[in-house]
Order: structure tokens, then C-alpha cells, then sequence
């Protein structure tokens, strides 16, 4: 028998201060479990266990070797529990929220494809753009645009984006043909306020950026008002390619400046630490990498 397995069933003899209790948890004989403690106290070289036919007690060293023979007991409890939560059919409710623009777009079309194949999992989704305490909202997972992730949770990233600038092919057929950044300048840009870079617009220009402040009749943290009025005709705009995805690959919307609109920026799946995260969790994050990639 192995160290490890002598440690644990010291752990039971100790914590139930009973050989035979010991034994009942263990599925083995009285027997079997004073052997073992006799063979770990040889190895070890010490006396773990005082013994008279009556009463049971540790020893000094006894008491020392238990914490360790604890923790090794619980994280072993821990790992089985763990790989019995992952080999269990995800069920129960997931609470997700997401800004907006993602509600509006590609979770929108993902969200009855996953409930088509987990049926047991109910979804209440939080269409926010607000960063919320996970646990005091009772949210299991924040799908968050961020650089730096707040290290209290854990974060995995499921994919990445790229802001674009875009305009109709009946604008740009109507107003002054756009040839440099600077020509921007002259146009009205559709502004989502929602982006960190709001008006002051910025594009790689070999190793350095440049940023143009555009000028607007419209500014608004909501895409769909954005889009419909970029969609009108009414301008410009530069918004996340997942928002206009659908109506760039069917040619509603010209991308404008693609070699100078290249940096990605990651979204993250976010959730808060725990010794055992739910199964509900790990599939919905492991559907978003399978569908996103």
C-alpha cells in the first residue's frame, strides 16, 4: 500500500478516534486499518497513535502528522467531486450578463443554439454595459471587452474583435470620396459613445497612431441606433465588426481604412473563483469557444 493511502486511513482512525469506525468508512477490515497504522509508524520512525483496549489518543507527533494527512484527504475529496461535477449532466439556472451590442448580435443567434443542446439549463441574460460584482448581482458569467481582466475572477478569453469604420455604398456614392484619414474630417461620423475612443477615433499608421476627432449629429451608447442610422445613409460610423458582420458579408456596408484598423481587441468570459466551477459554466464557456473561433 502506498504513503498516501496509509495517510488517509490514519486520517479516518484519527478523526473518528475508533480503529473500527475507521474501518466501516473505509469498506475494510479492523484488521486491515491497525496493520497499516502499524506499518506507516515504522516507516516513519515515530509513535502516531497511543492505544489501550479501551481508549485511543494522538501524540504530539500524531497531531502534527494529522494536519497534513487533512489536507491531503480534502484536496483528494476535492479532485473526486470536481471530476463527478464534470462527468454530470449540466443543469440548473446561469445568470450571464453582456453589453448591448453582444445581446444584440452574435448571443442573440447563439443563445437558442445552446439551450437547443442543454436543455436542462435555464438563461437569464443581463443586457448590460455596466461592470457589476459578480457574486453580489448572483452573476455567473460577465462577458466583458477588456484588455486587463480583474484578477479577483477568472478570466478566459473566447474571442477576439477589431473595431471598423464603415459607411454605405449609397453614402459614399453621394459625398466626397474619402481617400485619406484626414478626409474624415469632412464627413459626418456616427459616433457610439460606448467606445472607449468615443470621437477621437484612432488608426495605425505604420508604428504609430493617429487619431482624428470627427464631428456627429448623432452620438449614442446603444449599436442599434447607430447601425440603423448608418444603414439610412445618415454617415459614417465605427463600431465592433460583430455588430455589422451580417451586413458587411452581404455588401450593405463598405469597410473603410482596413489597413489602418487592425488592432484586435479580446472578449473575455469572466466568473468568479471557486475550488469547483459548475458544469453549467464550463459549457457554456467551452459552446462559446466551439462557436466563436
Amino acid at each position: 500500500m502506498s504513503r498516501l493511502d496509509q495517510m488517509e486511513i490514519f486520517y479516518f482512525v484519527a478523526t473518528w478516534h475508533s480503529f473500527s469506525r475507521a474501518a466501516l468508512e473505509l469498506g475494510v477490515s479492523k484488521g486491515y486499518v491497525s496493520t497499516q497504522i502499524n506499518l506507516l509508524e515504522q516507516d516513519l520512525k515515530v509513535k502516531l497513535i497511543q492505544r489501550t483496549t479501551r481508549h485511543l489518543s494522538l501524540t504530539e507527533e500524531g497531531h502534527l502528522f494529522l494536519e497534513s494527512c487533512a489536507k491531503i484527504v480534502r484536496e483528494k475529496q476535492s479532485a473526486t467531486s470536481l471530476l463527478m461535477k464534470s462527468l454530470a449532466k449540466p443543469s440548473g439556472h446561469l445568470k450571464i450578463t453582456a453589453p448591448p451590442s453582444m445581446c444584440q448580435t452574435f448571443l442573440s443567434d447563439l443563445l437558442p443554439m445552446f439551450q437547443n443542446a442543454y436543455p436542462d439549463i435555464s438563461l437569464t441574460i443581463d443586457s448590460s454595459s455596466e461592470v457589476k460584482n459578480l457574486l453580489q448581482h448572483g452573476i455567473d458569467i460577465a462577458l466583458r471587452i477588456t484588455a486587463t481582466p480583474d484578477d479577483h475572477y477568472i478570466a478566459r478569453m473566447i474571442a477576439s474583435f477589431r473595431f471598423v469604420v464603415c459607411a454605405t455604398p449609397h453614402y459614399l456614392k453621394k459625398h466626397k470620396k474619402l481617400k485619406m484619414l484626414d478626409d474624415l474630417l469632412q464627413h459626418n461620423c456616427l459616433i457610439y459613445s460606448s467606445d472607449p475612443a468615443h470621437n477621437r477615433w484612432p488608426f495605425q499608421v505604420q508604428a504609430s497612431t493617429k487619431i482624428v476627432s470627427v464631428q456627429s449629429n448623432l452620438i449614442s451608447s446603444d449599436s442599434t441606433i447607430i447601425k440603423n442610422a448608418l444603414l439610412a445613409h445618415q454617415g459614417i460610423t465605427r463600431l465592433p465588426n460583430y455588430v455589422l458582420a451580417k451586413e458587411i458579408a452581404n455588401g450593405k456596408l463598405i469597410i473603410l481604412f482596413s489597413e489602418n484598423t487592425t488592432i484586435e481587441m479580446p472578449i473575455y468570459a469572466i466568473y468568479a473563483s471557486n475550488i469547483t466551477i459548475a458544469p453549467k459554466v464550463t459549457c457554456f464557456i467551452s459552446f462559446l469557444n466551439s462557436m466563436m473561433k
